[in-house]
């Protein structure tokens, strides 16, 4: 049950996305695709906080768990984007999605390669046995 720990900091770091997608801003932004990049990097932290759990708590194939937190995690970026629909004055855009699956993936990347060659002691020589 310990184990599951290691998922508190997603958790908590999505009920802030979520939080934060219930509010209106009205920002300008100098550049339109300066919105993808906050999407992007916002995603690519959650995949890292993901990945940590996942590859912590599953007990399979780097590749289950590799698909186990892509799947978790668009899941939350389309409910992210779904949520957004409702809120007045947000709207909800598929470019947005994109730009939060793709950064989805690169945090999931970067966590792979992170701790496959820098950080084996963290996850034992299990993991890096795996990967």
């Amino acid at each position: 049950m310990k184990k599951f720990l290691y998922f508190i900091p997603a958790v908590f770091y999505y009920s802030l996305i979520f939080f934060m997608s219930s509010k209106n801003y009205r920002f300008e932004f100098p550049m339109p695709i300066f919105d993808k990049c906050i999407h992007f990097f916002e995603f690519a932290i959650l995949g890292i906080l993901l990945s940590l759990g996942f590859f912590k708590v599953v007990k399979s194939t780097i590749k289950v768990k590799t698909v186990a937190t892509f799947i978790t995690g668009a899941i939350f970026a389309i409910s992210d984007e779904m949520h957004q629909y409702f809120v007045p004055g947000r709207q909800s855009d598929i470019l947005d999605t994109a730009a939060d699956i793709g950064g989805l993936i690169f945090g999931i990347f970067l966590f792979w390669c992170f701790f496959r060659i820098l950080k084996p002691k963290i996850f034992g020589d299990d993991l890096r046995k795996e990967i």
